[in-house]
């Protein structure tokens, strides 16, 4: 075989190497960077237990004038499977506690279908349930609350849905927009938004645990795990 051949087929072997790199083995090193990225600080799961342990439920109410809801996008990430979530707060004085506190709802993390992640439970909370004076059961860790550093409007304290009470949700058919009627329980999807099984809260503690709240503020508030 002459040199040329030989060039000739080390450039071909070459060009099939350099694809197959760029084709095969880059996309997958990305996919499993990003996998491992985007999981947020795993070692803040260690406390999921004495934090989800130590909390109670209680009974918030939303401010009658809306002026003093202050309801925002927080933040947004990926999760491992680069899907987009978006973090979310209500915040409000509760005249009953004195205290500030944020209801911490995240988008694309609980799903009515769960297998096909249609139905996201926490965007249809977001946008239909925080209108003046509604009533919520919602859980709180008893440390946070009863925590000085917590309570003020720049810190509230944070708490998780657990149970829509009472008060106007802005719920329509999405065909022709007629008002839902809660008493004909017609719409599955409408229906389990009111409440929070112990499931779903617990992945939105995982969340806020791995997403939000600083690795030394755990430490401060339940010690090292």
């Amino acid at each position: 075989m002459n040199k040329e051949k030989l060039l000739a087929i080390a450039s071909y072997s070459g060009g099939i190497w350099r694809a197959i790199g760029f084709f095969v083995i880059a996309p997958l090193i990305y996919n499993v960077y990003s996998y491992f990225a985007n999981t947020g600080d795993t070692d803040n799961l260690r406390y999921i237990e004495t934090y989800i342990g130590d909390s109670r439920i209680i009974r918030v109410e939303l401010p009658t004038n809306i002026d003093q809801l202050d309801a925002n996008f927080i933040t947004s990430y990926r999760d491992r499977h680069r899907h987009l979530i978006y973090y979310f707060t209500a915040s409000f004085y509760d005249a009953r506690l004195k205290k500030h506190v944020a209801i911490c709802m995240f988008e694309g993390v609980d799903f009515f279908n769960k297998e096909k992640r249609g139905g996201d439970l926490g965007a249809g909370r977001i946008k239909s349930y925080f209108n003046p004076g509604n009533v919520f059961l919602v859980h709180v860790n008893k440390t946070q609350l009863n925590d000085p550093k917590y309570g003020t409007k720049e810190n509230p304290v944070p708490v998780f849905w657990h149970k829509f009470v009472s008060g106007e949700v802005d719920r329509k058919f999405n065909d022709d927009g007629t008002p839902y009627d809660r008493s004909t329980k017609s719409i599955p999807y409408f229906d389990v938004q009111d409440n929070v099984t112990a499931e779903e809260n617990r992945l939105f503690v995982t969340e806020y645990l791995t997403r939000i709240i600083d690795k030394d503020e755990l430490v401060r508030l339940f010690g090292k795990k």
